[in-house]
């Protein structure tokens, strides 16, 4: 199974960030301005015994000692996964959810989400850590829609537009429907008929998307409860005594499904609400 989009992306990023990282480490300046002082103040410390030492042989020492802590840094795994883990949080930044309900329970995911990996990490047999390490990447694009729910929610919630709607549209529809019924005005009558029926409209696509998003509100807890579920079954795979490939692959189906139901939710929210700007797309 390929990695997930928002998996690779992070990655790519990680990796720049881990390339800077491993240049710019301080370790890296103290070595740089070791081999410069040894250079100046002692360019030749063996003239009888290594006549060819000089300040050049500092510099190279200290060249080969960056070009060991670059390496060391691009090829610690501990190192990319902090990295890939700093990304994701700087991607999906918790502080944007100001609505303390939702916030809860994006921090919730994000903590089922840290003991998966650890988890999977400590799988014993390399099998099982590559199969469940799929999965737990996997579950980045998992978490990454619950953010991307959680704020639509929160837009949804705090639109000042669709909450003044939701309360004057009913009535002033039924104030209509009364003016409609009692009017005798052919041209007047006409005017209505079309007024109520945009009104209605509204109406009816403000029940809409209440009902879509009400149902966005149950598939996020639904959402973290699976994402429970899938840590309890990454800790009986890893406590074993044999090696499951079947629940292995079963986790992976249920990380799958899942992944592509929150999307296809949050991609029906973006079809009729635009929450940047408030109100009915």
């Amino acid at each position: 199974m390929t990695p997930d989009p928002i998996h690779r992306d992070i990655e790519k990023q990680a990796q720049r960030a881990i390339l800077q990282r491993a240049l710019f480490r301080p370790e890296n300046a103290i070595i740089i301005a070791g081999a410069l002082l040894l250079a100046v103040f002692f360019p030749a410390p063996f003239p009888l015994t290594l006549p060819w030492f000089g300040a050049w042989t500092w510099l190279a020492l200290g060249a080969l000692g960056v070009t060991g802590m670059v390496a060391a840094t691009l090829t610690d795994k501990q190192e990319a996964s902090k990295a890939v883990a700093d990304m994701f949080r700087e991607e999906h930044d918790p502080s944007l959810i100001k609505d303390n309900e939702l916030k809860a329970k994006y921090l919730r995911a994000l903590e089922y989400y840290d003991r998966l990996q650890e988890v999977a990490s400590q799988m014993k047999s390399q099998v099982l850590r590559e199969r469940t390490g799929e999965s737990v990447n996997q579950m980045e694009e998992w978490v990454a829609n619950i953010y991307h729910l959680a704020l639509r929610l929160q837009a949804f919630r705090a639109d000042g537009i669709l909450n003044r709607d939701r309360q004057q549209v009913p009535q002033a529809l039924r104030d209509l429907q009364k003016r409609q019924q009692m009017e005798t005005n052919p041209a007047v009558r006409e005017q209505l008929d079309a007024t109520v029926a945009v009104k209605r409209q509204q109406y009816e696509n403000i029940r809409s998307l209440d009902t879509l998003m009400q149902k966005a509100d149950l598939q996020l807890d639904n959402s973290i409860a699976a994402l429970g579920t899938a840590y309890s079954q990454l800790l009986l795979i890893g406590t074993s005594r044999e090696i499951d490939n079947n629940a292995a692959r079963r986790l992976q189906e249920s990380v799958h499904d899942e992944v592509a139901s929150l999307q296809d939710l949050v991609t029906s929210i973006n079809e009729v609400y635009d929450y940047h700007t408030e109100g009915l797309g």
